[in-house]
């Protein structure tokens, strides 16, 4: 309910800007904030589903906290925090292979003119954020990411990104009040 109450204050915020297009996640939470932000636009405009904007896929860990996976599986758990770049969970990927399928998906979202809006996950934001401004996949916990926050990039022909706003929650406090 409260998640749902977020997008919809997303939503309402991003209303008197117009998209062109809305690319997010296939699962199901970020695909239901970007049909709720498409709803609120002026114009009808598409929203295609990516699965290269999925969250990180935790494979065995799926599900559990912290303190489970390190009890389960310490061995692997103790390696992901040595090496979280490289090393993946018990069944799952790492965070280069997250960051590579991130940074194509931000890349092929990328059209001349157009204001594009990207509804993605908190690991895979923190890779597309990297991706663009061109740091290290390695500085990604230095990106604030709440939930359905707003981050802002401004990508002009011939000039590298420029970040105009991160992890913006001003419309979850004014639309979650009252």
């Amino acid at each position: 309910m409260r998640g749902r109450l977020q997008a919809e204050a997303l939503a309402k915020r991003l209303a008197a800007t117009p998209l062109d297009e809305i690319y997010t996640s296939d699962l199901s939470r970020t695909r239901m904030t970007a049909e709720m932000i498409a709803a609120r636009q002026p114009a009808a405009i598409p929203v295609v589903l990516t699965p290269d904007l999925r969250e990180c896929n935790y494979g065995l860990w799926e599900g559990l906290t912290r303190a489970e996976i390190a009890a389960r599986f310490a061995e692997d758990w103790d390696n992901w925090n040595k090496r979280g770049l490289t090393e993946s969970p018990t069944g799952g990927e790492n965070f280069l292979s997250l960051a590579e399928r991130a940074g194509s998906a931000f890349d092929a979202a990328l059209q001349d003119g157009k204001t594009v809006l990207i509804s993605t996950h908190r690991g895979t934001l923190r890779a597309v954020l990297c991706h663009a401004l061109r740091l290290d996949p390695a500085d990604r916990d230095r990106f604030p990411v709440s939930n359905c926050s707003l981050s802002a990039l401004e990508c002009l022909t011939g000039r590298l990104p420029r970040l105009i706003l991160l992890d913006d929650t001003s419309h979850l406090d004014a639309g979650m009040k009252g």
